[in-house]
C-alpha cells in the first residue's frame, strides 16, 4: 500500500503540533521517518494510519484521499498512549487479545503456540516490560499484520525500549519484503542508523510507480497452525 502525506499538518504556525509534512512510504523495505519532540511521533503515526485527519494538507492512499481505506488497511504498533500494551500485563494475555483482533483462535493455548513458534515461550507468563526490545517489536509487528486487511504498519518510537536498532530492523525488513508497507517513526539518530542498514528515506526517495511494486498479499492467517 502506498501512503503519502502531502503538506499534512496539525495546528498552524510556530506552535503547530505537526508542521506541514510531505513524504511517501511504500513496501519492499522499511521506511524510516525521523521526527523530533515528545508528542510528534505519536501524531505522525496517527496521520499515517488515518487515525486522525490533518488540519491542513492531505493523507493519501495510492494518490487518492481515502481515509476509510487508510484506516482499515493500516495498524499502529506499540504507539505510546494509543496502542501501547500495558507494561505489567502478561505477554500471553496480550498475544491472546491480538489474536482475537485478527479473528484467529485466541485461547491461552493458541497464544502459547504463537509464542512457541516465535521462540518466546519463556516469556509467556512474564509482563510485557520483560521482553527484550527486538523481541517486543518483532512479536507486536507480526501480530499486527495478522489483522484482516492490514497492508501497512507504523512502528512508533522503538528506540525508547533501548537495544541496538539492528536487532529489530531485521524482522521489520522481513515483513516489508512480504509486501507490507512498514514505517518506523523514530528520532533522527536512530533513523540515521536505519538508513545505513538499508531503510528507505521517504522524504528523499521518489514516490514509486504502483506498477513496479509487488502485489500486497492477502492478510496472513495462523489458523492452520494454531489449535
Amino acid at each position: 500500500m502506498l501512503v503519502a502525506l502531502d503538506q499534512a499538518a496539525i495546528g498552524s504556525g510556530l506552535g503547530a503540533a505537526v508542521p506541514p509534512l510531505s513524504l511517501s512510504v511504500a513496501p519492499g523495505v522499511p521506511n524510516a521517518i525521523p521526527v523530533e519532540s515528545d508528542e510528534r511521533p505519536m501524531l505522525v503515526s496517527m496521520l499515517l494510519t488515518g487515525r486522525i485527519r490533518p488540519d491542513s494538507g492531505r493523507a493519501l492512499v495510492h494518490g487518492a484521499d481515502h481515509p476509510d481505506r487508510l484506516r482499515r488497511g493500516s495498524a499502529l504498533v506499540d504507539t505510546p498512549v494509543v496502542a501501547e500494551p500495558g507494561a505489567d500485563i502478561s505477554l500471553t494475555t496480550i498475544v491472546a487479545e491480538e489474536l482475537a483482533f485478527a479473528s484467529a483462535p485466541s485461547s491461552r493455548r493458541a497464544a502459547r503456540r504463537f509464542l512457541t513458534d516465535h521462540g518466546l515461550l519463556d516469556y509467556a507468563k512474564l509482563p510485557v516490560r520483560a521482553l527484550p526490545s527486538a523481541a517486543r517489536i518483532r512479536v507486536f509487528s507480526e501480530l499486527a499484520v495478522l489483522r484482516p486487511g492490514v497492508a501497512a504498519i507504523v512502528v512508533t518510537s522503538p528506540e525508547r525500549h533501548g537495544g541496538e536498532p539492528s536487532g529489530w530492523y531485521g524482522p521489520l525488513a522481513e515483513i516489508a519484503a512480504r509486501g507490507v508497507t512498514v514505517s518506523i517513526v523514530t528520532d533522527q539518530a536512530t533513523a540515521d542508523i536505519l538508513f545505513r542498514l538499508g531503510a528507505r528515506d521517504p522524504f528523499q526517495a521518489p514516490e514509486p510507480d504502483p506498477d513496479d511494486l509487488p502485489d500486497v498479499p492477502s492478510p496472513s492467517t495462523i489458523e492452520s497452525r494454531l489449535p
